[in-house]
């Protein structure tokens, strides 16, 4: 199956789950407000009380948390400016209508920040680690990051995963969403640079350097998934194969949204 098509099924199959979950919330929370007594038994209905605050509570602390990490990590970007080197490269990129930030920093800092109005972060290191091909390379896969809203969308994914971890089904669709978030954006910059050389180059670099510093609330171009980045580089004329089990959380999902509807109707 095409991985576009598998991975749109496989997104569509985990937000049935969560909105069935959700739907189903409202509907106990709307019974119990609407009637202020329950019918059944008393722990059941506390039992999936706990769930809800688990869920609601959730949203709440990662929403929050998100507007705090990326107002913080933001004004440390613009407090480290490097502005001679930021207005060479915006004015370089200027037809990409994308805002670059070059932050005076010793560690490997390439990536994707906003939600709303992405912007690409890349450090004086980056810059001095690597060519200008390589570097354009790194600037086209943030580009397709910030094109696509992928820092709003892994938002929602790191939501999702935090509010509704306890289906087994959402976790590893996250995972396989998000290694295929890094497999199309260093297509898209291949397609760009027209050869593999200049970001394959740079992927075998990095995976030498090991444990690179990470930031909270961003894409990163040095991402978790780069041996399926690196063999996309490397075998071009093969499809890469990530693995999607999805037999088992399935039907242990199946089973937890049972036991809900099951608790609540009681």
């Amino acid at each position: 199956m095409n991985p576009t098509i598998r991975l749109r099924c496989a997104y569509a199959l985990m937000i049935a789950f969560v909105a069935v979950v959700m739907v189903h919330m409202g509907m106990l929370i709307t019974y119990q407000i609407r009637n202020g007594v329950v019918q059944g038994p008393v722990l059941n209905y506390a039992l999936i009380d706990i769930v809800i605050a688990y869920t609601l509570g959730q949203i709440i602390w990662r929403s929050t948390r998100q507007l705090v990490l990326s107002h913080k990590w933001l004004r440390h970007f613009r407090a480290n400016r490097h502005d001679k080197l930021t207005k060479r490269l915006n004015y370089k990129y200027r037809d990409w209508g994308t805002e670059i930030i070059v932050v005076q920093d010793d560690a490997f800092v390439a990536l994707t920040m906003g939600l709303l109005r992405p912007r690409i972060v890349v450090s004086t290191t980056v810059l001095e680690m690597f060519t200008d091909k390589e570097i354009k390379a790194i600037l086209l896969h943030e580009r397709y990051h910030c094109r696509n809203y992928d820092g709003l969308k892994m938002f929602f994914s790191a939501l999702l995963a935090d509010a509704f971890g306890y289906l087994p089904i959402v976790k590893p669709i996250l995972r396989y969403y998000q290694t295929w978030q890094e497999l199309f954006a260093d297509r898209y910059a291949i397609r760009q640079m027209g050869t593999e050389l200049y970001l394959g180059s740079v992927l075998l670099q990095l995976a030498k350097l090991g444990k690179l510093q990470r930031y909270e609330t961003a894409v990163h171009f040095a991402n978790t998934t780069l041996e399926y980045r690196v063999l996309q580089v490397l075998e071009p004329d093969r499809g890469v194969n990530v693995p999607l089990a999805l037999l088992k959380p399935f039907l242990r999902s199946c089973s937890i949204l049972l036991l809900l509807m099951l608790g609540g109707d009681s």
